[in-house]
């Protein structure tokens, strides 16, 4: 009876100890998902529950060939010469071959206690390279045609989401577009990924970027400070161009909807010189021989240039739009107002403007010489279809 005893005494504490070896101990808690891609780079991100160093390992896909048919390349999260211990990881993968696909996977290594001699590691983790390995296309700059489909102001609803890309599934069109407001505030990380973010890496963007347009309320909560380091553009801020197939893309963020000075933000605010900034930006911009190359120029902007609307508006109408009228913009589109609109050119401005409202869904298919767009209710009522040449 004794030896029953210690038997099960020893099995009772052995076998939760086996059990406890046997879990990791750090895992991938979102992602990844991908962001700036190009012709010959692309961004990977992702975060772990603990510290960690972390890498992509990578390979061309090809015909007959898994990942390991050839040695796979590495790239690290680092910075100034030192590989980057953090929760959230950030690798951009350069000198990619354009219009290729590449198997990928991210693996995070543990670090237990980062100490100025030996530092001491802990476990690996990473995602699937054999069932379900993660893929991703470089783009293709003489590409002669492009689709879209565009939400935004879904304020955290993820049946919403998942609602709006069935209408117009990602993975049938090559760019997705979220305007604006996806979030309703960012007081802490997990409101990033609750927001949106994990549900668009199940349905997407594992595997195809998506491009992020700031809302106003992206910029509300104690977390929105670091925001950026999710879903800031190439150079780590939000407004930026760049060209995909014909269309040459200008985001701008368009800030907040009401003055500085207003109560709602306490003084902590500075949006009147931050749109000062973007618009010597937007100078150079409009200069640059890609904009002046592209067949079609589309502005993206989540509170529209409108006519006698908040001061937000003005703001745009007074900084930035009259740069906007100088040159050729074919179409701008927008959300924030939660309702759909289509201001045709030269009612409010020199160009139309498309606003998305927040139950509907906008697709857009482009080539050299005509962009074509149809917006969707929720409901399956076709709100807009309209063409627009050069």
């Amino acid at each position: 009876m004794l030896r029953k005893l210690i038997r099960v005494w020893i099995v009772g504490i052995v076998f939760p100890l086996y059990a406890i070896a046997g879990q990791p101990s750090v895992k991938i808690t979102h992602g990844p998902y991908l962001q700036n891609l190009s012709e010959n780079e692309v961004t990977v991100v992702w975060t772990t529950d603990k510290p960690c160093k972390s890498w992509v390992e990578f390979s061309k896909k090809e015909d007959g060939k898994n990942f390991y048919s050839q040695l796979p390349r590495k790239a690290y999260a680092s910075q100034d010469g030192l590989c980057c211990v953090d929760t959230l990881h950030r690798v951009t993968i350069t000198g990619l071959e354009k219009n290729t696909t590449y198997f990928y996977r991210v693996l995070s290594q543990e670090v237990k206690e980062l100490l100025p001699y030996r530092p001491v590691l802990g476990n690996i983790v990473s995602t699937d390279i054999w069932e379900k390995p993660l893929t991703f296309t470089t783009l293709d700059g003489r590409q002669e045609t492009l689709s879209i489909v565009m939400i935004n102001d879904i304020h955290g609803k993820n049946d919403l989401q998942k609602k709006l890309l069935e209408m117009a599934p990602p993975q049938n069109v090559d760019m997705v577009v979220f305007c604006g407001d996806m979030c309703n505030y960012i007081n802490k990380q997990s409101d990033i990924f609750t927001g949106f973010l994990d549900t668009s890496v199940g349905l997407f963007a594992s595997r195809k970027p998506f491009v992020y347009v700031r809302g106003n309320h992206e910029t509300r909560g104690a977390y929105a400070r670091n925001f950026f380091r999710y879903l800031a553009g190439p150079e780590g801020k939000f407004y930026y161009a760049f060209t995909y197939g014909p269309i040459r893309f200008i985001v701008l963020d368009s800030g907040e909807d009401k003055p500085d000075t207003d109560v709602e933000y306490s003084g902590l605010v500075d949006f009147d010189n931050y749109i000062l900034e973007q618009k010597e930006w937007l100078a150079r911009e409009l200069e640059s021989p890609e904009f002046r190359a592209a067949s079609f120029r589309v502005v993206l902007s989540h509170i529209p240039f409108g006519k006698g609307s908040w001061y937000g508006s003005e703001r745009l109408r007074k900084q930035l739009l009259p740069l906007l009228e100088s040159v050729r913009i074919d179409l701008m589109l927008s959300g924030h107002n939660h309702a759909f609109g289509f201001m045709d050119k030269g009612k409010v401005t020199a160009f139309p403007i498309i606003v998305n409202s927040n139950n509907s869904v906008l697709t857009m298919f482009g080539s050299k010489d005509l962009l074509k767009v149809q917006v969707k209710q929720i409901d399956g009522k076709v709100l807009l279809e309209k063409e627009f040449s050069k």
